[in-house]
């Protein structure tokens, strides 16, 4: 089923974001057999007076203006729509599908896409289905959006509600988001997110060296690779077991607010033993992740992160890396993970995950990381997508007399 096929992505992420979420790891690999418009995120949150976003939506006029571009080397065209970033109200709800549609069919058009697949993050979709003459539709739900902070959530319940009926097929990456969506739609299926193992097991590697940034901090380590922001990551908490482990260096690399930008890192950048690196690129992480002791997924417990399969849970094992984590309902029952919920029971935690990390554990957490890559999440995608389509076309066969 996903061979030689068109298929049009509508994203919740810019193709370009500094990093890289399971949208367009997905994406990129579909784009090998099938040609791929991948739509870039349509601001399902209100923008604000911070320069991230001002220099988002300067980016973002840009591009629109520039039309969709081909990406180098690969069979994938990127769209920058330009949309009102305004969702309260129905009837705003109704232009902006309207401008997302129009922007969307005459790039398909351009790009002579018959009959794609439309694939989408987010429920907006709703408003394309029907107007592209699409074989199937695909609900990818990666997030409960309506929990995340500043995005109208009534609005995005409400377009969800629609989508999920109207949709072929719905995948989550979660048990929360299966069993809140099942009832919604018969072909709801629950796959997790997954991870290039190939790539982070380079962190093993003897040839691959250690990222300059971490050469000369003080060994043992504790390490976070993700988005910094503040309704993902409890930096109270974070701080709080930095400082009953003054003897060991904590590391953040990623970057800061780019989904909340005003987050505040104050308290972490005041302690000695903590150091934020900022963003790296996607191919150097495992340089990164080579100078770590302890992987940390020190999570808050919300609505959002509770509902969500955190990428870095795979990417650390195939890495290698004991990995100590904040009770994360989605991950609870993966093997070679340590919970603790204060700060106190997560520092003896990652002592103690130090100390009995033995080579035989490290190889163990690698192979696991080799059962959940993109090529067995693909494959598994195919069979499903596959027998939905064949049922959807008996389905509207005409009877036989």
């Amino acid at each position: 089923m996903l061979k030689g096929q068109d298929i049009i992505c509508i994203s919740s992420a810019d193709w370009d974001a500094p990093l890289w979420t399971n949208k367009q790891h997905l994406m990129s690999r579909l784009a090998e057999s099938n040609r791929v418009l991948y739509v870039e995120s349509v601001g399902l949150r209100r923008p604000t007076l911070a320069q991230s976003d001002r220099e988002r939506i300067v980016r973002r006029v840009r591009h629109f203006a520039e039309g969709p571009r081909k990406v180098p080397g690969k069979n994938l065209y990127v769209l920058s729509p330009l949309v009102i970033p305004f969702y309260q109200s129905r009837a705003m709800r109704r232009i902006n599908g309207a401008l997302l549609l129009s922007e969307v069919r005459r790039t398909a058009k351009r790009l002579q896409m018959d009959q794609p697949i439309l694939w989408s993050y987010i429920p907006n979709a709703y408003a394309l289905m029907h107007h592209l003459h699409e074989k199937l539709t695909v609900y990818h739900c990666v997030d409960d959006l309506g929990s995340i902070a500043g995005i109208p959530s009534q609005a995005v319940k409400q377009m969800e509600q629609k989508f999920l009926t109207a949709a072929d097929a719905v995948i989550t990456t979660s048990q929360a988001l299966f069993e809140a969506r099942k009832d919604a739609n018969p072909n709801t299926y629950l796959f997790t997110n997954v991870a290039d193992a190939e790539h982070f097991g380079k962190a093993l590697r003897p040839d691959i060296p250690l990222a300059s940034a971490m050469k000369h901090l003080p060994r043992p380590v504790a390490g976070y690779v993700g988005a910094l922001d503040a309704y993902k990551v409890n930096f109270c908490f974070l701080a709080d077991v930095a400082k009953s482990l003054p003897e060991w260096t904590f590391v953040l690399v990623g970057p800061i607010g780019q989904g909340q930008p005003s987050t505040d890192l104050g308290e972490l950048k005041a302690l000695p033993n903590v150091h934020l690196l900022g963003w790296v690129d996607y191919r150097d992480i495992p340089s990164y992740l080579k100078g770590f002791d302890v992987a940390l997924i020190p999570h808050h417990l919300s609505n959002y992160t509770t509902s969500s399969f955190p990428m870095k849970l795979y990417e650390y094992l195939a890495a290698g890396l004991p990995v100590v984590s904040t009770p994360l309902p989605a991950i609870a029952d993966v093997d070679f993970v340590t919970f603790a919920d204060t700060p106190q029971t997560f520092a003896r935690a990652i002592v103690a995950a130090r100390e009995e990390n033995s080579a035989d554990q490290i190889q163990t957490r690698v192979v696991e990381a080799k059962q959940h890559t993109w090529e067995d999440r693909l494959r598994s995608f195919d069979e499903v997508l596959e027998r939905v389509y064949l049922e959807k076309l008996q389905a509207s066969a005409p009877p036989r007399h």
